[in-house]
């Protein structure tokens, strides 16, 4: 469950921050808010999933706004990897493909492919 407090003045939007949007077209969205409203009329829409491009859509598409304020689950979210961690795990896999690698390199010259 996600809870929003409604904005009147979209003027008041911050940049980076989470909004429930209310659009025309995509119905309802959660996105972060790239505020150009001012400067070409529209939003940057930016998808918390990375798999989601981001993408503008102009104001005049937009009915309603809502800035997050909290959400209610009853499962726990996945742990976050920090950036550290992933270099190491990175390092760590590459690791052990070359051993792999290696042992068999070792393990061909070592078999009678030849013999058949």
């Amino acid at each position: 469950w996600v809870t929003g407090e409604f904005v009147q003045n979209w003027n008041l939007i911050r940049e980076g921050q989470a909004y429930i949007i209310l659009t025309i077209d995509d119905g309802i969205v959660f996105k972060v808010i790239g505020n150009q409203m001012d400067e070409v009329g529209n939003f940057r829409l930016l998808s918390l999933n990375p798999s989601y491009e981001p993408y503008d859509i102009s104001v005049k598409d937009v009915k309603e706004i809502w800035k997050f304020v909290h959400y209610i689950s009853s499962e726990l979210p996945e742990p976050n990897l920090q950036k550290n961690e992933i270099v190491s795990s990175i390092e760590t896999l590459t690791r052990e493909v070359a051993q792999l690698k290696s042992q068999l390199i070792w393990q061909q010259g070592k078999l009678p492919f030849d013999e058949v």
